[in-house]
């Protein structure tokens, strides 16, 4: 079975995570956790540029920044996560 979804969707749907990733990233902007905020835009801004600006309109600076700005997002991630865990252990012991 084969679902055809078309691009309209496709945006709409991108769309909606791009406003909720941002809404977020103001949030926590706003109580100034900016690794927080870093770790929830920056992947949806580069998934973005990824999709539309470098696989839609073949844009190779749109493709690699996008990929950069996905890479920076999930190591934001990775080290929010890793202080919450020195944090944790640090207070336990």
């Amino acid at each position: 079975m084969r679902i055809a979804v078309g691009l309209p969707a496709l945006v709409s749907v991108l769309g909606l995570v791009s406003v909720l990733g941002l809404v977020s990233a103001v949030v926590h902007a706003r109580r100034r956790k900016w690794l927080k905020a870093a770790e929830a835009v920056l992947p949806v801004l580069g998934v973005d540029l990824l999709l539309f600006g470098g696989v839609e309109e073949k844009s190779t600076a749109f493709l690699w920044t996008g990929a950069l700005l996905v890479v920076a997002g999930f190591a934001a991630e990775a080290l929010s996560f890793w202080r919450a865990r020195a944090m944790e252990q640090k207070a336990a012991g």
